[in-house]
């Protein structure tokens, strides 16, 4: 791909190009499959460095590469150049080319940014004890906090024998089976919860898209994703991931 072809990139993404050059610019991305990757390559990247990582150290890790990968590149360019560019195309155009170079040398897993997976949203919310809970419960509750999956997915099943209708239970049951790769036992009690009126409604759909996520199953996922309400605590969180998906 052609250095033009990422300053191309960088004026459509910035509403820059006419409307004639803007038409021109999707018929090729449309027909063009190299020429859509790469600009796929280099929105991946300028979303990337838009938006704040979790884990600071790989984050800085992934600058470092990048910055060092893209100085040893455009020092070879500017070497043979007749021509300079102007300082804000060449950035974005050092900042794609150095993108592509890292994705197609692999020394960089960047496609861990740009693909979020279950393991990014399953911080769970603790089980807290109902005051007079059965002993089971307050077993369960403990193996639960202290990540127990598989305890505590035996013990909350005893639970719900006895109590088979009490949606918060349902939900961290269908948890522990997300967490155990049990899917079929997860989607079912979180398809109860999202089919009842109980308070749990959105946070199952949430739970049902990330079990969904965790299968690599992402049309399912978005669908899932978009029937989540405003009002629910996980709303902002599920655009998000939206964004990333689509």
């Amino acid at each position: 791909m052609e250095d033009q072809d990422y300053i191309l990139f960088d004026s459509y993404i910035n509403n820059e190009l006419s409307a004639e050059e803007s038409l021109a610019f999707e018929n090729r991305r449309d027909s063009d499959e190299a020429f859509a990757q790469s600009f796929r390559v280099f929105l991946d990247a300028t979303i990337y460095l838009q938006n704040s990582i979790r884990n600071e150290a790989e984050t800085n890790d992934f600058k470092k590469n990048l910055e060092s990968i893209s100085t040893n590149h455009f020092n070879k360019a500017e070497a043979v150049a007749t021509k300079p560019q102007p300082s804000i195309v060449f950035r974005f155009a050092k900042l794609a080319m150095a993108a592509s170079v890292v994705i197609f040398l692999g020394v960089f897993a960047f496609n861990q940014f740009s693909n979020p997976t279950y393991s990014d949203y399953n911080a769970h919310e603790p089980m807290t004890i109902v005051r007079g809970s059965v002993k089971d419960l307050i077993a369960a509750t403990k193996a639960f906090n202290n990540k127990d999956y598989e305890k505590a997915n035996v013990l909350l099943k005893n639970v719900l024998e006895k109590d088979p209708e009490n949606s918060e239970l349902q939900l961290y049951y269908a948890i522990t089976n997300i967490e155990l790769d049990n899917y079929k036992v997860a989607d079912s009690q979180l398809n109860k919860i999202i089919a009842g009126e109980s308070a749990y409604k959105d946070r199952a759909l949430w739970y049902s898209a990330l079990s969904r996520l965790k299968q690599k199953n992402i049309d399912a996922t978005i669908v899932l994703l978009k029937q989540i309400s405003e009002e629910a605590d996980d709303y902002k969180e599920a655009q998000k991931l939206l964004d990333k998906l689509e």
